[in-house]
């Protein structure tokens, strides 16, 4: 069988380079970005990060991969069921990305838990995946308090239509009642705007009764580069505001 060498730190990241210049790119691999939440919007959004050449990652989830995560979460597999989320993601992450810097942590993050998490992953940027709503919350206003530049997924379940993703402040996101719970919570903390978020314009999808919340990968795998794309473009000072 034909072996082939190690790919290069430099190399493997040539055409990004070749499209967001040397400056960009010294950007991208000077970020250390936290991503919280490894799941389907999460788990394409840290991919995307990786291989576009942001230098180092910290993940962090407290789940592991089950049968359910297999029609839409990018890192599930039949090999990694019943194994911690962070463990298979870091791993896959280091094998696709060599100029990555890949870090875990398996901790299910509460209130309680993110002042700890973010002194210890101390970001340049931290992107928020996770469906816990206070969790969400105190995540999010740590993130406005000191000033740390976040962006953040809301509902994309029951959703069919990746067209109608946005990207916005969070203060602009319409329709989606989780934006909207959001939103209230941390005007109650004395925060108007400051957390870019993907949102959709399309209204959820019935749930019938006795069935799990139903989840299409071509709108979570969307929302998940959305936030990413518009991430590195703020790293690298060429996002249009919106």
């Amino acid at each position: 069988m034909e072996r082939f060498p190690p790919p290069s730190r430099i190399g493997c990241l040539h055409r990004t380079e070749a499209l967001l210049g040397a400056m960009g790119m010294a950007r991208l691999q000077a970020a250390n970005v936290l991503v919280v939440g490894l799941g389907a919007v999460g788990g394409a959004c840290v991919e995307a990060l990786a291989r576009s050449g942001v230098g180092r990652l910290w993940v962090v989830d407290g789940d592991r991969f089950e049968e359910t995560n297999l029609n839409r979460q990018p890192f599930a597999a039949l090999h990694a069921l019943g194994l911690p989320k962070v463990g298979v993601v870091r791993d896959r992450l280091r094998a696709i990305a060599p100029a990555c810097d890949a870090q875990g942590e398996v901790l299910h993050v509460v209130p309680d838990t993110v002042a700890d998490l973010l002194e210890r992953a101390h970001p340049d940027a931290v992107v928020d995946a996770i469906d816990d709503v206070p969790a969400k919350l105190a995540l999010l206003a740590a993130c406005l308090r000191r000033g740390l530049p976040v962006w953040s997924a809301m509902g994309a379940a029951r959703k069919i239509d990746p067209e109608a993703l946005r990207v916005s402040d969070l203060a602009d996101s319409q329709v989606c009642p989780l934006a909207r719970r959001v939103r209230q919570g941390l005007r109650a903390l004395g925060f108007e705007r400051g957390v870019r978020c993907v949102w959709s314009r399309e209204p959820a999808a019935p749930c019938p009764p006795g069935m799990p919340l139903g989840s299409f990968m071509p709108v979570t795998a969307t929302a998940g580069l959305l936030l990413a794309a518009d991430l590195m473009k703020t790293l690298i000072g060429h996002r249009n505001e919106a």
